[in-house]
């Protein structure tokens, strides 16, 4: 989209790459004696106090969950008992999507990110795609403009929707296999939670290797906290029971069709080194399979991974499939005697070793020619492209990042996105994925670009968004192909074209509702008003916004605004001002309703040391006495206020100290900071470090004129994690919730994800806090919101969806999942409309979700809250 390329073009290091840490780690490496805060974010956020992460806190988790009952809120369950079913525009007892479905900038429409596409050989209207946090999806009506997709992953008994890698079964179409997991380098990449794997076409599906491709993977002392991941599967084609599956410790092997495992197994003899499996083939030779496995570790390091420069067994490998077992013949194919540079697979890391990942593709036409892309870990682009043509007992490099032709050639990105196809006709066309699609019709000699997409565009056709992944021909049709990009999904029919600069794609994103939200907003009395709208803010999609008549829906949303989006909210009384923002706190602001104009400011918090990334601002929706709610807080390390809609930066004036520890350096800031819902004259602020303060004597106009308590006590009570949401009960003003991230094996005297603190007085001079985790899984809680209808009933939005208490006050209250019409997704932000009828959530891969608030109905007219029109 034309802004948010302006954005990535102006500041390329802010350039998402749609990873758990939502943007990519800083390109420079960590020096010696740097603590983790002036590295990754989000495993700050998860690692903070201690900075040490166990995968197998996740298998732990993954019980307590299984044993969590999956239910409905009360008042939804006793209205049904009365025979009350749906009398707004919002069901209670499920929830719906909102889409965007899909997301809409000009000509052009958006999904999320596609890692892998399959289709179908048997049937041209049947293909696949996974997603990294939204599932798999499929469509039996493929490939135009009309083509539909749906979610084939959104059975609650998965915990892990994020998909890496696919494959069918040759010999079924019906049988599939999803990686979980997400193998692409980013920040703090998705876990595995085991391999899926449907016998009927995605009707159903089995978690497979549960306990061998879980999120586990052993993290030296001192180190960030990282994942394990699948980054590839195949099956056998000679025998549909042996799967073979490469994930970041190297290789596992079913002989049973995936009910057991042997492994790890590794095509090196360097055990102690990173295995990365970043390409696997199975190639039928007749009388036996060959295995061709490409390892392909980064090659440098990450803030958050810094043992990626362990790639000194990058390669590729030949082995054969043995009968159990793991193979035992795997031998160097990429050495320096047969056209490789010096160094690979020795087993010393970059520059010894200059390969960096390595992604590998067959020629369908002729099973000895093999490509191979490689990244180098000095450029981070393009290092070059090799082919075989007997199979690899000798190799030659085709191209260098000088060979990529056209509108736009090399960028630092091949670490993300990466991978090839080959004609199913022609082994001499072949098509390449880096940040645009590059094709080459000389055998990898020359590549040309096709998608052009930092250049405004292809010559001809639609847009099609940066960052690709993945690309399928479609019935074994050369003129037929499907490609995935971080914008979701695109089709050509003259991918055969004589030139590569006249090849046309068709957008197959109108279905799709797979957008990364970080925070969004709806408008007032959402559940019951004929007219609603919807505000978000989307990782590497900018702003966007949605209007509704009638029903609620998935529908498609409009970009508003480019960058990062972050935080985006309504005023909800009149609905005519809408606030957004791009990265650091690069707000702009719409004062003619949702589609703009949009304008920005010199906003004072610019000069802050402690900017955040993800700069949060609220504004107060409940009790607004005038014809507009004008009060809104803004964080850095400190509070900004403004009592006057805050237009312009002059507007707002800073209302704290430094409410933050002080000891993560400028990862030391406030998460989140909401107003008290009943009193707009208390505000509530968690920070990164643990932290919880409460302002008393807010909205005065007067700069620093609030009074900030400080609760955390020491983190006696509080877990000293960071807090990643704070909320204040929905009719009092002494009692207040935090939502905590991390881990309790970083605190274990203070566990728990949900607290409690109530103020023992009016100004909180004495207080107390309680844990109310109750039977919550020990997985980080990312938000928290009450429900002011009935105060007991409280939210907590996770990485694994949404779970809720009907009774907080218990002293170990009982939590239950709420999974009608949501997936197992991570919930970043949640919000409650003005009116408080609805509750929406803003998901990392499936976009926003509403339903209405259990006692919506009865409280739609309570005082402070305005009038419905029906």
């Amino acid at each position: 989209m034309g802004s948010s390329i302006y954005w990535r073009l102006c500041a390329a290091v802010l350039v998402l790459a749609g990873t758990i840490a939502m943007w990519p780690e800083a390109e420079t490496p960590r020096k010696p004696g740097k603590s983790p805060a002036d590295g990754d974010d989000w495993a700050v956020r998860l690692t903070y106090p201690t900075f040490q992460f166990d995968g197998r806190w996740i298998a732990a988790a993954r019980l307590q969950d299984q044993a969590i009952e999956r239910g409905l809120p009360a008042g939804v369950v006793e209205r049904a008992a009365k025979g009350l079913g749906f009398d707004g525009i919002l069901p209670d007892d499920r929830f719906v999507s909102l889409g965007p479905k899909p997301l809409e900038s000009g000509s052009s429409n958006y999904g999320g990110r596609v890692n892998v596409i399959i289709s179908d050989p048997s049937d041209d209207s049947v293909a696949y795609f996974g997603s990294d946090g939204g599932g798999v999806w499929k469509t039996t009506n493929c490939c135009d403009s009309n083509t539909t997709w749906f979610p084939t992953t959104d059975d609650p008994s998965l915990n892990s929707i994020a998909i890496g890698d696919m494959t069918m079964d040759p010999a079924d179409p019906n049988i599939l296999y999803a990686g979980t997991g997400d193998l692409r380098y980013g920040s703090f990449s998705f876990g595995s939670a085991g391999l899926l794997k449907t016998t009927n076409g995605g009707a159903s599906w089995e978690i497979l290797g549960e306990d061998v491709f879980n999120a586990v993977y052993d993290q030296p002392a001192g180190n960030f906290p990282q994942y394990q991941a699948i980054g590839k599967v195949v099956v056998d084609p000679r025998d549909s029971d042996n799967v073979i599956v490469g994930t970041k410790t190297g290789l596992y092997l079913s002989y049973d069709a995936g009910q057991n495992w042997d492994g790890p197994c590794y095509t090196n003899g360097f055990s102690d080194q990173r295995q990365d499996t970043t390409g696997l083939l199975a190639i039928d030779r007749t009388t036996h399979t060959e295995l061709v496995v490409a390892i392909g570790t980064r090659g440098h390091n990450t803030t958050v991974q810094p043992d990626l420069t362990e790639s000194g067994a990058n390669g590729i490998y030949y082995g054969t499939l043995p009968v159990s077992g793991c193979p035992m013949d795997f031998s160097l194919s990429s050495r320096s005697d047969n056209g490789w540079p010096g160094g690979t697979g020795g087993g010393v890391g970059f520059p010894n070793n200059p390969l960096g990942r390595i992604d590998i593709a067959m020629a369908p036409s002729d099973n000895d020619v093999i490509y191979a892309e490689v990244a180098s870990p000095s450029t981070r682009g393009l290092l070059g492209v090799w082919r075989t043509t007997d199979g690899g007992v000798t190799w030659q490099q085709r191209a260098t990042a000088s060979d990529l032709l056209g509108c736009f050639g090399d960028w630092g990105q091949n670490w993300y996105d990466q991978g090839l196809s080959v004609d199913p006709l022609d082994s001499d066309t072949v098509y390449m994925s880096t940040v645009d699609l590059f094709r080459s019709d000389n055998g990898g000699d020359t590549f040309t670009n096709v998608t052009c997409g930092y250049a405004g565009g292809p010559g001809t056709g639609d847009f099609v968004h940066v960052d690709h992944h993945s690309r399928a021909y479609v019935d074994g049709d050369p003129s037929r192909i499907l490609i995935g990009s971080d914008g979701g999904i695109y089709y050509s029919d003259n991918a055969d074209a004589p030139s590569a600069t006249q090849v046309e794609f068709t957008q197959l994103t109108e279905s799709l509702s797979t957008i990364e939200f970080y925070s969004g907003d709806i408008s007032q009395e959402f559940a019951f008003r004929h007219d609603g709208a919807a505000a978000g803010g989307a990782q590497d999609n900018g702003s966007s916004v949605a209007t509704f008549q009638g029903e609620r829906s998935a529908v498609g949303w409009t970009h508003v605004f480019g960058g990062d989006g972050i935080y985006a909210r309504i005023e909800p009384k009149q609905g005519n001002r809408w606030y957004v923002e791009s990265q650091r706190g690069n707000m702009a602001v719409s004062t003619n309703g949702p589609f703009g104009p949009y304008n920005g400011s010199n906003w004072p918090w610019e000069s802050d040391s402690v900017l955040p990334f993800l700069f949060a601002f609220e504004i107060h929706k409940h009790d607004c006495p005038n014809a507009t709610c004008d009060q809104m807080l803004a964080a850095t390390n400190r509070v900004f206020e403004t009592i006057t809609g805050g237009l312009n930066g002059s507007s707002w004036y800073p209302n704290s100290p430094d409410l933050s520890k002080g000891v993560l350096a400028d990862r030391s800031y406030i998460n989140q900071l909401s107003h008290a819902i009943p009193d707009p004259s208390i505000a509530i602020a968690g920070t990164n470090d643990g932290n919880v303060q409460v302002g008393f004597g807010m909205g005065q106009g007067v700069a620093n004129s609030a009074t900030w308590v400080d609760l955390t006590d020491g983190n006696l009570d509080l877990p000293n994690r960071p807090i990643m949401d704070v909320v204040s009960h929905g009719t009092r003003t002494d009692v207040f919730y935090a939502a905590v991230g991390g881990f309790d094996a970083n605190t274990p005297t203070t566990p728990g994800h949900i607290y409690e603190v109530e103020c023992d007085d009016a100004f909180c001079t004495t207080f107390t806090w309680r844990n109310k985790s109750g039977n919550l899984p020990d997985i980080p809680a990312n938000s928290v919101m009450v429900n002011p209808n009935m105060p007991g009933q409280v939210f907590a939005g996770t990485d694994w969806g949404l779970y809720f208490t009907n009774d907080v006050s218990a002293t170990e209250p009982v939590w239950q999942k709420f999974t009608a019409g949501l997936p197992s997704v991570m919930i970043w932000d949640m919000a409650i409309d003005r009116g408080a009828t609805t509750l929406a959530l803003f998901t990392r891969g499936r976009g926003a979700y509403a339903v209405q608030l259990a006692g919506a109905i009865d409280q739609l007219f309570a005082d402070g809250f305005g009038t419905t029109t029906r």
